[in-house]
């Protein structure tokens, strides 16, 4: 039943924003768009994308009809250019036609059937078929915490209520963008890990462990947050066995030589053809001395900022965010999860057989997540903009939010525990409610 509430509410925020958000005001959407329309003829899973000039003055056609230009801060061109390369806008160079992904494949299907309607209607199309995403994620992170905390509902009803309320999180799953389905992918990926602490490791697990990686990071390389958090869970099914017959650890051997190299072919072989030399490159700015100096440790709070409030909700091109109370209430209640947390190391809770091991490659997943953004893009191109943004974080929301429901205390044991978990699925209510009626304000 609560389940079920859950997730008709996380249907219906995110649909919310994939019906109200004005056509192509989210990150690099009219470039994701191109890409899967262009699929959705071709085909090319697997090879770049060739623009086609006629699919190219339909977007632009709608750039101009929708107003774009009102919530980007670039001049319009008087007349309609010839293609979007020539646009000078977000629009025209953001275009990841030569990156094959598997995030397009759902959008391509869905677009080949309205392939002959109007561009807007089949945006709205592809949006919605994204913002399904969520009520998925929200499953998965149910069920990963009703594995970890089998005898109490208060972790999973935080947890998953923070996965279905986070507002950012629904205005992206809203709209057409590559990491969406990457991030359902890690999201499975979390679940198996949770699946592993309790119920121990099999070569099926194991395997399935290292193929949702393996999808995940074929969809976008924000999931290469995954690898050490897949070598700790490598390790977590050898600590979770409880295989008894030779045998049986001889199939959960195997599975997890099988998970290693689905994990390695999808690290080789990500959408931007990720190389170890390639990360090396990024990672080599944080060992610079003029990586620190005033000017860049400046712009270095700028993109913490940035990324931070575009976590929870920065709007359009992240250029439209909430007032500042709304980020200093966030850093209220983040706080108290965090302390709540801490609390736990003293008094833990309700954790089912080896589930302190699973939140410890959750915490593996959440930091790798922290520090792939923080050195490939915040140190890296720091010199070149403030355009860092929040959802690079989301392939390890599942992980965040079931931590949040830990060190909330909520529980449903206790009265003082009900009530905890009734302010906190209340306040997450009121940070969707408020900010998605700003977002519908922006863009009536």
């Amino acid at each position: 039943m609560l389940l079920g509430v859950l997730l008709a509410i996380s249907l219906v925020h995110s649909c919310g924003y994939a019906l109200t958000v004005t056509p192509w005001q989210a990150p690099d959407e009219p470039g994701h768009f191109e890409h899967a329309r262009i699929l959705a003829e071709s085909w090319r899973i697997l090879r770049p994308q060739v623009p086609q000039r006629w699919l190219e003055q339909e977007i632009m056609a709608s750039l101009y009809a929708n107003r774009y230009w009102d919530y980007v801060p670039h001049p319009k061109p008087a007349d309609m250019p010839r293609s979007l390369a020539e646009l000078g806008t977000f629009a025209g160079r953001s275009r990841p036609y030569d990156r094959p992904s598997l995030s397009y494949v759902p959008y391509a299907a869905i677009l080949y059937l309205v392939r002959h309607q109007d561009v807007d209607l089949q945006l709205r199309v592809a949006r919605l078929l994204s913002a399904f995403y969520l009520p998925l994620t929200v499953w998965l992170t149910w069920a990963a915490a009703r594995l970890l905390f089998p005898l109490d509902l208060g972790p999973a009803l935080v947890a998953s209520s923070f996965t279905a309320l986070l507002p950012q999180h629904a205005y992206i799953l809203g709209s057409v963008n590559d990491g969406n389905l990457a991030e359902l992918f890690a999201a499975l990926f979390f679940y198996l890990v949770a699946l592993l602490a309790r119920r121990g490791a099999s070569f099926f697990r194991v395997a399935a462990l290292g193929l949702s990686c393996l999808l995940a990071l074929l969809c976008k390389t924000t999931a290469l947050s995954l690898l050490p958090a897949a070598g700790a869970a490598l390790l977590l099914s050898a600590l979770a066995g409880r295989v008894r017959s030779l045998g049986g650890w001889l199939w959960v051997f195997v599975g997890t030589c099988l998970a290693g190299m689905l994990v390695f072919a999808g690290a080789r072989f990500g959408p931007r053809a990720f190389h170890v030399r390639v990360a090396l490159q990024a990672w080599q700015a944080l060992l610079r001395p003029e990586s620190y100096t005033a000017e860049r440790v400046v712009h270095y709070w700028t993109w913490v900022s940035l990324t931070y409030e575009s976590f929870w909700a920065r709007f359009g091109w992240m250029a439209m965010p909430m007032p500042s109370a709304f980020y200093r209430a966030t850093i209220g209640a983040g706080a108290a999860a965090f302390l709540g947390l801490i609390l736990r190391l003293f008094r833990p809770g309700p954790l089912a057989g080896r589930g302190w091991l699973c939140l410890l490659v959750y915490a593996t997943g959440i930091l790798a997540s922290c520090l792939i953004v923080w050195g490939s893009f915040v140190v890296y191109y720091s010199p070149y903009g403030s355009w860092s943004q929040g959802r690079y974080l989301f392939p390890s929301l599942l992980p965040t939010a079931v931590l949040i429901g830990y060190g909330s205390w909520a529980s449903s044991s206790g009265r003082f525990g009900r009530y905890l978990i009734v302010l906190w699925v209340v306040a997450a209510l009121a940070m969707a409610a408020y900010a998605f009626s700003a977002c519908a304000a922006t863009f009536k």
